[in-house]
């Protein structure tokens, strides 16, 4: 098996024990993605529905078996984490040329199992929950460069959901011709201090609704950002306009596997907010938010559709403090709109003057992303 190519392969696990669901009237889901490339893998398990046990009397372990001859080999990927919804999404990497440390490929493995284990009784036997099938020794699927795989989570008949048809290549000839005097010049620390930071207002547009994350992702389907004029250079912004809103719909389609969250007291955006622990997709270019991100240990990805249900805007939110050390990269990089998290707002006020404080305070720094180009703006 040649693991120097980049590969990439989608598993959907089936419940194997109700036992151990959270809700017994709802099935646990779950499924895993597989990637591997230049000697090198890494497992994305996304799970929902899983029993939380507050004293951790049991806990939940992604295991691969397989054949080796006639012997049966198995190895501990390692621990799932979940929150008290039961809902989690966990990320491991491996050497796929020698995944257990005992010379055995990925592809000697064919089977994973998502398996309970007691933490209070050594001798008692795992708990198979999930159960889905890795690999049947076939070469897999060999992704073509800048090709992307969504995944539709959900279906109607209660499984995590199918593979949809491979969308075509994100862009044929990546270009983008902007006139140069129209693109925008970077936003200073000094705007952003003053027009930015004492200027946040906290409602949100009346002309909006709850958003579904199904329909706000639904309008990404079909991306194709405007292209300007034709001039003398090519240059290739539009290529992370297309890439940052297909994030975002990715984002929209796996939300179910992913915690709810209200953050703020009053919000100026108006959007619905989950909290992403995988800090790897946070797709935009930007040093401190991903700095901070991995800091907190998560980022808030939010969405806000119009009356007709149509996605109108999208955001990402980095935890930190009023502070100009704590603002992702100044700014420039459109993180220029704070909020405080529930309860700071007593202690930050409407004034959001640089009191002591404020300076303590915890929120988070926030983005947009206009929904139909891919711009980042201003919130």
């Amino acid at each position: 098996m040649n693991y120097i190519k980049y590969n990439r392969s989608f598993v959907m696990m089936e419940e194997q024990n109700n036992q151990f669901a959270s809700k017994e009237s709802a099935e646990v889901k779950g499924y895993l993605k597989v990637e591997t490339g230049n000697n090198k893998g890494a497992i994305r398990c996304a799970v929902q529905n899983l029993k939380y046990y507050e004293k951790g009397d049991y806990i939940y372990k992604l295991i691969l078996f397989g054949k080796k001859g006639e012997k049966t080999i198995h190895t501990v990927i390692g621990n799932l984490l979940i929150n008290r919804y039961g809902n989690g999404e966990s990320y491991f990497r491996f050497s796929p040329v020698d995944i257990d440390g005992k010379g055995n490929t990925y592809h000697n493995f064919t089977t994973a199992i998502i398996a309970a284990a007691s933490t209070v009784d050594e001798k008692e036997s795992l708990h198979p929950v999930l159960k889905g099938v890795t690999s049947s020794g076939a070469e897999p699927f060999q992704s073509e460069l800048f090709r992307i795989d969504e995944e539709i989570e959900n279906e109607d008949n209660g499984k995590v959901g199918d593979i949809i048809n491979k969308i075509d290549q994100i862009v044929e000839e990546l270009e983008e011709t902007v006139q140069r005097e129209k693109i925008p010049g970077e936003i200073t620390v000094d705007e952003t201090d003053s027009d930015k930071k004492e200027t946040h207002s906290n409602e949100a547009n009346a002309d909006t609704k709850d958003v579904s994350f199904d329909e706000a992702g639904a309008v990404a389907k079909d991306i194709s950002i405007p292209k300007e004029k034709e001039i003398s250079k090519k240059v290739y912004n539009n290529f992370y306009n297309e890439y940052i809103l297909r994030s975002c719909y990715h984002a929209c389609q796996i939300a179910e596997f992913y915690e709810d969250v209200a953050p703020f007291d009053k919000d100026r955006t108006g959007a619905r907010w989950k909290k992403m622990v995988n800090i790897t997709n946070l797709p935009l270019v930007s040093p401190g938010a991903h700095y901070f991100a991995t800091q907190y240990r998560h980022y808030i990805f939010g969405a806000k559709a119009n009356d007709k249900g149509i996605a109108v805007r999208y955001f990402f939110g980095v935890p930190g403090r009023f502070l100009d050390e704590e603002q992702p990269d100044g700014g420039k990089s459109g993180f220029t709109y704070w909020q405080p998290i529930r309860g700071e707002d007593s202690a930050v006020g409407e004034s959001r003057k640089a009191s002591q404080s404020v300076r303590n305070a915890y929120g988070y720094w926030i983005v947009a992303i206009d929904a139909e180009t891919g711009n980042i703006e201003e919130v």
